[in-house]
């Protein structure tokens, strides 16, 4: 799945960012953070992984608050109702009559006033750790804060704001994720996202707001969630679970430590999934028939005493960027590269045998030898990368194959009979740890086009072209003409056996 184009929506003279992700049947609305740049999202390979499990069960709109992000910057805070009408506006450029309405953190004030002013529009909420009323608020100590928790948790923002561009907003968003790599790319997106004189206003002006007001109003199921290793109090999150009628509270699994921002947002993705279908998938993982390509490259040590090490990474660094070339360009996916190998998906076994053809031979005339091996079978899905027996044979077959050779099952062979691929036999394996022996192929042949049956004159005859010609310019005279010769043949067939 490719990153969508970005959609403009004029908003009081500012534009106003969107983006419609899935083809699904459920209509969905999330708004982004602060530092959220939705275009830049799509470069998390977990949180991409994440868009493409949604998809098949939903058609999600990714919208920006005014002045956020991918939307037009402004010279002012809008307001709640601003952006509740935002919020149903962007319903509205879509196309979505009715939509399950998710917030998080400061968006979640907007989502739930939106979803009190048009109830109609709203099937259900979700809101990840919400905060209706903020720490500098006068009513604060009334809706969950301490005082001493108010003060630190405003004091936290503050500093992660006057840093502004550096990634230190994660120290505040959630600890466990606040890695080195994940620093950066949170760094990223507050520099495209907003200027530090705005994100610094933006979150004093939401740390000094009030919402619960309209939180009675929420007609929706609505799911509150809270997630345990942020900092957040989780009095002050449940505040908004005791104040919309009906609504659940959630308590989600600790991040664990060193987690990417996609696999922190894993867990309400499943919620949303089972608030909207009524499913839940297990263990956050799904299956489906998948093609796996592992390339790998041989004799790799013995290379690299030959030409150095200088020399060998600039080899090794060309042949990595030559295959993600390739699969990008035969519409695969490169999900990992491990030392002198690289492993693939593909969602069918001839584009993956083409492309393995393709990186030996652009490989070879490097200068390097490659072998690659392809299998289908069911694989799972685990975050951004693939699991299952399926990839494991995948790994021994590649395994099998000499310099320049793609080797594929029989599955593979199967699967792709009639394509143009020709393969020789090359016996019965055993492959280590996988059960029974496996029959393998080795490509010996592409060509552009697939086999054709020879030319031979149709059997139609000139009554037939009548018929067809009838049929479809003319249909209710078929119909009529059918009906006639049924009630012959039932006329005939009584007469034959005596009772006509």
């Amino acid at each position: 799945m490719d990153a969508p184009e970005a959609r403009y929506l004029e908003r009081d003279g500012a534009l106003l960012a969107y983006q419609v992700v899935g083809n699904g049947a459920a209509d969905v609305l999330w708004v982004g953070e602060a530092a959220q740049h939705w275009d830049l999202a799509w470069t998390d390979p977990d949180i991409h992984a994440l868009y493409e499990r949604a998809a098949p069960w939903s058609r999600t709109v990714q919208m920006q608050m005014r002045g956020l992000g991918l939307s037009e910057a402004i010279s002012y805070f809008p307001t709640f109702e601003q952006q509740a009408d935002d919020v149903l506006a962007v319903l509205d450029a879509a196309g979505m009559q009715r939509a399950t309405l998710v917030g998080s953190l400061t968006t979640c004030g907007a989502i739930c006033v939106a979803a009190a002013k048009a109830p109609e529009r709203v099937s259900g909420v979700v809101l990840f750790k919400p905060i209706p009323c903020g720490p500098l608020h006068p009513n604060a100590l009334e809706h969950g804060w301490t005082a001493e928790a108010a003060a630190e948790y405003a004091a936290g923002w503050r500093a992660a704001v006057a840093a502004w561009g550096t990634g230190a907003s994660f120290d505040m968003w959630d600890p466990m994720c606040a890695t080195p790599y994940n620093r950066r790319l949170i760094g990223l997106l507050e520099r495209c996202s907003s200027t530090p004189a705005y994100a610094r206003g933006y979150v004093e002006n939401a740390l000094g707001l009030d919402y619960t007001g309209f939180l009675p109003s929420v007609q929706a199921p609505t799911r509150v969630l809270y997630p345990p290793t942020g900092n957040e109090p989780e009095a002050v999150t449940r505040r908004a679970a005791e104040l919309i009628p009906g609504a659940t509270f959630h308590t989600l699994t600790p991040t664990p430590r060193g987690a990417s921002v996609g696999e922190a947002y894993l867990e309400v993705w499943l919620h949303l999934q089972e608030a909207v279908t009524g499913v839940r998938q297990v263990g956050g993982s799904d299956r489906f028939l998948g093609t796996v390509l592992f390339t790998d490259i041989v004799g790799s040590t013995e290379l690299l005493a030959r030409v150095g090490d200088a020399r060998y990474r600039e080899l090794r660094d060309g042949h990595e960027r030559e295959v993600r070339l390739q699969v990008e360009e035969s519409g695969g996916r490169l999900l990992n590269v491990t030392g002198d190998g690289t492993l693939s998906l593909f969602d069918g076994p001839t584009k993956a045998v083409r492309c393995a053809d393709a990186i030996c031979r652009s490989a070879r005339g490097a200068g390097v030898d490659v072998r690659a091996g392809v299998h289908t079978g069911e694989v799972e899905r685990t975050s951004h990368d693939v699991t299952g027996l399926s990839v494991h044979i995948g790994a021994r077959i590649s395994a099998l194959a000499g310099p320049g050779e793609v080797f594929v099952s029989s599955t593979v062979r199967e699967l792709v009979a009639g394509s143009g691929l020709e393969f020789e036999q090359r016996g019965s394996r055993v492959l280590k740890g996988v059960p029974g022996t496996w029959t393998v192929y080795a490509l010996a042949g592409v060509t552009d086009h697939p086999a054709r049956l020879p030319a031979e004159p149709s059997l139609e005859t000139a009554l037939d072209r009548v018929t067809l010609r009838t049929a479809r310019v003319a249909p209710w005279a078929m119909r009529t003409a059918m009906r006639a010769g049924n009630a012959v043949q039932r006329y005939r067939a009584r007469s034959r056996s005596g009772l006509a």
